[in-house]
């Protein structure tokens, strides 16, 4: 992963890959977009929502086949890596 570029027509940010031990890559990108969207409708700010994003792309690679995080595993990844 290399990450993700946002761009509104009040900022552009980028937002790092969350490095971790690629088992596969089916349905990172369906991760992604579920933990962006996800974020966006608890009413996370478009940063945070796309942390969430990074963060469900990333532990969707952990693991085989298609893998999709809740809610209380991407907190659980996220304050480990702060």
């Amino acid at each position: 992963a290399q990450g993700a570029v946002c761009a509104t027509p009040e900022d552009c940010f980028f937002i790092p890959p969350f490095p971790v031990e690629t088992v596969d890559t089916v349905a990172a990108g369906d991760a992604f977009n579920g933990a962006l969207a996800a974020g966006l409708f608890q009413g996370l700010p478009l940063k945070e929502a796309l942390t969430w994003a990074a963060a469900g792309g990333a532990i969707a690679t952990t693991k085989p086949g298609a893998y999709l995080s809740d809610r209380a595993t991407l907190e659980a990844f996220l304050k480990a890596r702060q």
